[in-house]
């Protein structure tokens, strides 16, 4: 196949840009060409390495992510558009919440798939920001893919479809099955969060509750980095240890494989967590706030805690307590998490479900010409 992917704005790191490369070099493997465009270039080096590959072109929009505005987004991708219309195109895959998705199925002609992907939650507080021009996307993109089956059903209702599918995110898998064994806890705990650190990611939640005195035993590190959190922030907070931004596999296994159990108190709209999948990688049992997709990760529920949301920090201290005394009695396993992320999220049962969708021939149908090229005022930023 001859493929156009397109992301909105690709990060140094995120769950969303691992799965993009992931799947863009997967598909590489498979002698498919893939053509990726993104309106940004902030990219980091080890997703950047991965898809090195002869069969990928990477076309980035030469502005840092958040430093271009919606006309000059869209004047470089109409650019690249008007080129990519000078070749056939088998498949058009974009996603994100971007009305700039309905500009790049213009590259294709009507004989080629279109498919967008979505992939946070799509609950009520999030379709508030939806602009006009990204409902049409939900609405008229001839395939669409959710990233969770609550994320599917929320934009069935949301838009009056009924024919949304769910595909799981395929991300990386840090941590080795063989370095996965059952050992006994010490005699502090290590419980973690690792990804972006935002407000919304729960990092707040996590200082307060590391002064509680009931959970002294726990020590309570961040993996991560963001501009809400300078490193002279966590000085406050003498039980928590903060180890900065991580970059590639190696580093983001050791960490994992550090901790006890990994944290996700998020009040942001996610459609599943990428990095729980990532710990359960590592066998770690974790506790996470009901939000979108995640209560669906939760295939183990010896090895899971989750809460509801908004969750109250005596809620949170309640799952924390619970889950350190199922750790240090011996309920939670990591070969038990470890074998239900095999099950369902390794990487290839995931890229297997992708490449069987993307590489299957697509219903006998009309599809119909996209619609007229989105002004700039319904371009979400």
């Amino acid at each position: 196949m001859n493929a156009l992917f397109y992301a909105p704005q690709m990060a140094a790191y995120g769950g969303m840009e691992r799965h993009i490369c992931a799947l863009a070099a997967l598909a590489a493997k498979r002698g498919h060409r893939i053509t990726l465009l993104t309106t940004g270039n902030s990219l980091g080096d080890d997703l950047r390495s991965e898809i090195s590959h002869p069969l990928i072109s990477l076309h980035e929009l030469p502005a840092a992510r958040h430093q271009a505005g919606k006309l000059r987004k869209l004047r470089w991708l109409l650019a690249e558009v008007s080129a990519a219309r000078r070749q056939p195109w088998d498949l058009i895959y974009t996603n994100g919440q971007s009305a700039l998705a309905r500009v790049v199925w213009h590259a294709a002609r009507n004989s080629a798939r279109r498919i967008h992907h979505h992939h946070t939650a799509a609950d009520p507080g999030e379709q508030a920001s939806w602009s006009a021009g990204f409902r049409r996307v939900l609405a008229g993109a001839p395939e669409l893919v959710a990233c969770s089956c609550a994320t599917r059903d929320a934009i069935n209702r949301a838009v009056n479809r009924t024919k949304t599918i769910y595909l799981p995110y395929l991300t990386r898998c840090p941590v080795p099955a063989a370095a996965v064994v059952d050992r006994p806890p010490g005699e502090t705990l290590n419980f973690g969060f690792m990804g972006r650190l935002i407000r919304e990611k729960g990092v707040d939640a996590i200082c307060r509750l590391s002064a509680d005195p009931t959970l002294a035993p726990i020590t309570w590190h961040l993996h991560g980095a963001g501009p809400d959190y300078p490193p002279e922030f966590f000085k406050a907070w003498p039980r928590v240890r903060y180890h900065g931004a991580y970059s590639g596999t190696e580093a983001q296994a050791r960490a994992l494989q550090s901790l006890d159990a990994a944290v996700l108190f998020s009040t942001h709209n996610e459609g599943m967590p990428l990095g729980l999948i990532e710990a359960m990688s590592a066998g770690l049992p974790w506790i996470a706030t009901d939000r979108g997709g995640t209560r669906e990760i939760g295939v183990s529920k010896s090895n899971c805690i989750v809460v509801p949301h908004p969750a109250t920090d005596a809620t949170l201290r309640h799952a924390v307590d619970e889950l350190s005394g199922r750790i240090r009695n011996g309920t939670t396993s990591r070969l038990v998490q470890r074998a239900a992320y095999d099950g369902y999220f390794s990487p290839d049962v995931v890229g297997a479900r992708w490449l069987e969708f993307l590489e299957a021939r697509p219903p006998t149908r009309i599809i119909r010409s996209p619609e007229p090229v989105p002004s700039s005022a319904d371009l979400s930023p």
